[in-house]
């Protein structure tokens, strides 16, 4: 009688492990499947990324270039040349890293004076990498292009933001100028007054400095009148 338990436990013991290693062989194919199927894919998408990283930097090129420009048709066809790279590197799906394209289109949208098309790029920039090294100068351009357009109250927001979040950064007396100067255009005397008041105590080394007191004689003069 032992010995026929023995046996078959053996039977089913080997039954089991048949199964196991069938389960085994099973998985194993899968797993090989799988990625076969994605080596094509990752390969694809690396050389997608080998070439939109050229691409950057030939748009750079194309935009660094458009700065020292002395014709303004040439300086034009640089922007607008670096302008599409940005834009096609931002348009796939498959690019890992699209900070420093969004960063430079907007600024090479501002360049072209695409005002409201550069507040929604940096906006988007701006949501993005808010705590990016890039974050400030993205949020001045932010505020210039509201400027523009004429969005007192969004570039005002945008200004602020820089000297609330970055306030040992070194475009905050320009931030703090720029507050000022659309109280101003807003018709906001007292609190421009207030603003340009503000950068002759906070940044009194700063070249602002200097616009700010003119600005406030200006205005000291329109009040008395």
């Amino acid at each position: 009688m032992y010995n026929y338990f023995k046996q078959k436990w053996a039977v089913i013991l080997e039954r089991v492990k048949r199964i196991n290693k069938r389960k085994l062989v099973i998985f194993s194919l899968v797993i090989a499947g799988i990625i076969i199927c994605f080596i094509p894919l990752f390969v694809f998408q690396a050389r997608v990324n080998r070439d939109a990283n050229e691409n950057l930097r030939l748009a750079t090129f194309y935009y660094q270039q458009a700065q020292d420009v002395e014709y303004k048709e040439e300086r034009l066809d640089r922007l607008q040349e670096a302008k599409l790279l940005y834009q096609n590197i931002l348009a796939s799906f498959w690019v890992r890293d699209k900070k420093m394209p969004l960063f430079y289109l907007g600024n090479c949208l501002y360049s072209l004076g695409e005002y409201k098309e550069a507040s929604e790029v940096l906006q988007n920039f701006d949501r993005k990498y808010k705590n990016d090294y890039f974050a400030p100068w993205a949020k001045m351009k932010l505020a210039a292009s509201c400027e523009q357009i004429k969005d007192y109250e969004k570039a005002i927001n945008s200004y602020k933001k820089i000297l609330e979040k970055h306030p040992q950064s070194s475009i905050c007396p320009q931030a703090l100028l720029g507050v000022a100067r659309c109280q101003e255009l807003q018709g906001e005397w007292s609190e421009a007054q207030k603003s340009y008041e503000e950068i002759l105590s906070r940044y009194p080394l700063s070249e602002e400095k200097g616009i700010a007191e003119i600005m406030l004689q200006r205005l000291r003069a329109q009040a008395r009148l």
